[in-house]
């Protein structure tokens, strides 16, 4: 098969040929007029010098926004570019010489034939193509125009990203140029090992810890909890965590392209926030060709999903581009009597409103039922006076059959950038997401000793995000080099309102059930007669930053910034230990890191970032703690190997933060004692790699040390091991199959209180996912993950006074699907 890269855009169309010419004959026969003069222009067009603004990225964008650009016609293998990274160009170059940049760093070289048309092939001492079958047999040709991918993974069919990623300093660096560590998700790698939700994915991501309390979803990186932005748009989270819980987490990443997580420090791009790490969501984008898919599957408990996405031009210019993607899923729980179903519908569209001006829109609806709902309260191990309680089985469910909620999520964004005469971009964003829950029902045994059932009623829930900004990056001349800078300012704010009601404890006497029969047996009362609280919780953020890459020498880059930021938080409820006013001005947290290239594919850098973090912990006096600070340093080494279809990293970090909230008591309520902990410290080794080993055979995976002074570091793993492998077997009888295999280990987790200890053992766990592709259209999918059934606690809390509680991993699980590809 190959490529052949119209100048202007075209539908895709797929036609067998038997030789070169014959493929050309036959797409200029389409093409017609519209193709036929550009053919003949192309020595005219290889001569003239054209401006070029191509960011580094996949091989294959790249081409193709060179073909667009240019008014070349370039024709390949898809074989030859498939998994490879472009360096990018940008500048008044002749098409020669701007290809040969494209292609720095590929192992492939450009060849011009006779009739015009320009081939990739590769140079004499890289390893040779593989003839066809056929001799010069071209089963199928692509008459195709797509733009550049902006670092998209999708189609990559790779573990790691050759694209740039703004995640840690807003400036597009690509993984090696980036002095902190970041690991990609990408689109592949979720969907070989079926990670549907944010949970699935950051379960499997290197360096991330998934925490689990009841129905509470907890993700750390480095000891600490994460950040949350969608396309780069913070998502300040508000309200407490029975809450918070419901959103996010829970999320379906159909929409989603890549999760890129940055570790560490993020004040440069966040201002405030967790000093773990950052989690970015990067939807998919409209595609400049006709694609689409449909998806059907089933698994364990019931579990039924149907997901079809929808992408391509809109008219016959290309300069309208739309994408439409849905997705449906209901299921039962391993939780007894625990159901849940989602439904995602996301649409976009993208303008081309002038040659360098893109407006991008878009859309994500959600809907979100859960019954069997436990909250965020565990099973528990230990009463609050030390005594232990009978273990209970991975099904067993503390909710009541009909507690939970209905919900439904809008998110809406648009996008405007605009290219400048120099290479000078401007990005101006604008985001809004609500998610409304009408009604929240809980019930639930809360003690085994003496056996309790609690009831809760969360009403007229209404969480809103919103966010704008403005980024404005480019190059500049400073003594005889080139360096870049990006300015930027914003505002986000979130706004949680909300009805809460609760009533006095129940025992399971009056109630006349049993603690080890669970929920089910727990009647509903008369909601009306709880009295209800009027709760609100707001955030505010409002900042300006700037941030600039200095070329030193060439081998030295010099990453330095700042941000100053004003922070907003006001909460109010009827519980006067949580009533919070706290306001910060012009807090400022700075940004640098060195990097040294020494090697064409190896550079070694530090760095130093900071973040800061008000906080409503109170201390015996009930005063708010100040807010926490936290600085990582962080020295290590990244390499891109096999043309850059690897990346590897080796990090040594540190982490020292103030401030930090450490639970001392409680008070005769139960509420909980903090005091400020100042110079504690977090250090450890991150060692990762992602990509392409061999042809065909793809991994990611990671060590992970994290090591803390502080007493709740003990229920995260101080170590963690992290794997996810596929092979495509390119040959033989068997040359349509893919096969992989995941596995997982972290050390022992526990809690204590007093005597009482709750302890997870260190242990295993082990997926395998196996794929058939029948013909180029259909492929079937085969996922067993927990497949030799590990029992394990997925997340050990201590609940104070209440005592120990402890959360199930989920069991073995086996899930199959049909993909259709049109």
């Amino acid at each position: 098969m190959q490529y052949f890269v119209a100048p202007r855009g075209h539908r895709r169309v797929l036609f067998p040929c038997t030789t070169l010419a014959a493929a050309l004959a036959t797409a200029f026969a389409v093409a017609g007029p519209l193709v036929t003069p550009e053919a003949k222009a192309q020595t005219a067009a290889s001569q003239a010098a054209v401006a070029y603004s191509i960011s580094a990225g996949p091989l294959e964008g790249a081409l193709t926004a060179f073909a667009k650009t240019s008014g070349v016609l370039l024709a390949y293998q898809p074989e030859l570019v498939r998994g490879l990274a472009s360096p990018g160009v940008q500048g008044n170059l002749p098409p020669a010489r701007a290809l040969s940049t494209l292609l720095v760093g590929t192992g492939l070289q450009a060849v011009v034939a006779d009739n015009g048309t320009w081939t990739l092939r590769r140079v004499p001492d890289a390893a040779p193509i593989a003839p066809s079958a056929a001799g010069n047999a071209l089963p199928e040709v692509r008459v195709t125009a797509q733009v550049a991918r902006d670092g998209s993974t999708e189609g990559t069919q790779s573990y790691t990203a050759a694209g740039p990623s703004r995640s840690a300093t807003g400036l597009p660096f690509t993984l090696r140029e980036t002095p902190q560590s970041v690991t990609v998700m990408t689109r592949q790698r979720m969907d070989d090992f079926h990670l549907e939700t944010l949970s699935d994915v950051l379960t499997q991501t290197p360096g991330v810890t998934v925490s689990k309390q009841g129905d509470m979803t907890t993700f750390n990186v480095r000891g600490s909890t994460v950040n949350l932005k969608v396309d780069g748009n913070r998502l300040l989270s508000s309200g407490w965590g029975w809450n918070s819980h419901i959103m996010y987490s829970a999320d379906d990443m159909a929409e989603i392209d890549r999760i890129e997580v940055l570790k560490g420090s993020s004040g440069l791009m966040n201002g405030d926030g967790s000093y773990g790490g950052t989690v970015n969501l990067i939807r998919k984008r409209p595609t400049h060709e006709f694609q689409a898919s449909v998806k059907a599957g089933v698994g364990s408990w019931d579990s039924y999903r149907a997901d079809a996405d929808i992408s391509g031009p809109l008219n016959e210019a290309g300069t309208l581009r739309g994408r439409l993607v849905a997705a449906h899923k209901d299921a039962d729980s391993f939780r007894d009597r625990q159901h849940n179903r989602n439904t995602t519908l996301y649409g976009t569209l993208e303008a081309d409103l002038t040659p360098d001006t893109l407006l991008g829109v878009g859309l994500t609806y959600k809907e979100r039922t859960l019954r069997g709902a436990g909250g965020t309260t565990p099973i528990q191990a230990f009463s609050g006076t030390g005594e232990p309680v009978e273990r209970m089985r991975r099904s067993f469910n503390i909710g009541a059959s009909w507690a939970g909620y209905d919900q439904e999520s809008l998110g809406l964004f648009a996008r405007l950038e605009h290219r400048f005469a120099g290479g000078w971009t401007a990005k101006l964003q604008l985001a809004r997401d609500t998610v409304e829950t009408p009604e929240f029902l809980i019930g639930y045994l809360r003690y085994a000793l003496p056996g309790q059932v609690q009831y809760n009623r969360y009403t007229d829930i209404d969480d809103r995000n919103g966010s704008i900004s403005l980024d404005v990056q480019g190059p500049f001349q400073l003594f005889g080099r080139t360096h870049d800078l990006l300015l930027g300012a914003g505002s986000a704010r979130a706004r949680t309102t909300l009805l809460r009601g609760s009533s006095a404890n129940t025992t399971l006497t009056d109630v006349g059930i049993d603690y080890a029969d669970g929920g089910a047996g727990i009647p509903q009362r008369d909601w009306n007669s709880l009295s209800y609280s009027n709760d609100l919780f707001s955030r505010k953020n409002r900042y300006v930053y700037a941030a600039g890459r200095f070329s030193l020498a060439d081998p030295v880059k010099l990453i330095a910034g700042a941000r100053l930021s004003d922070y907003d938080q006001k909460d109010v409820t009827d519980i006067g230990w949580y009533n919070y006013s706290m306001r910060e001005r012009s807090v400022l947290t700075p940004y640098a890191g060195l990097i040294v290239d020494v090697a064409p594919n190896v550079s070694v850098y530090g760095s130093y970032a900071s973040i800061f973090q008000p906080q409503s912990a109170k201390d015996a006096a009930e005063s708010t703690l100040p807010p926490e600070e936290g600085t990582t340093y962080e020295l290590g080494a990244k390499g891109e190997f096999f043309n850059k279809r690897l990346n590897a990293s080796l990090a040594y970090f540190w982490m020292r933060t103030n401030n930090t909230a450490e639970e001392v008591g409680s008070t005769p309520s139960g509420d909980s004692i903090y005091r400020a902990v100042d110079g504690a410290k977090r250090r450890g080794y991150e060692l990762e790699l992602s990509g392409e080993l061999a042809r065909g055979w793809q991994a990611q995976g990671s060590y992970v040390l994290n090591s803390s002074d502080l007493d709740s570091a003990s229920t995260t793993p101080k170590h963690q091991f992290k794997l996810g492998s596929s092979y495509h077997i390119g040959s033989g009888p068997l040359q349509n199959l893919t096969v992989g295999g995941g596995a997982r280990w972290q050390s022992a987790i526990s809690t204590s209180r007093g005597s009482a200890t709750l302890r997870q053992d260190a242990y295993w766990l082990f997926d395998l996912m196996g794929r058939y592709q029948v013909n180029r259209h259909l492929s079937i999918n085969l996922n067993v993950d927990n497949v030799f059934d590990k029992k394990y606690y997925s997340g050990v809390t201590d609940f104070t006074s209440q005592g120990l509680f402890y959360t199930w991993g989920m069991p073995r699980s086996v899930n199959l699907s049909a993909r259709y590809d049109f």
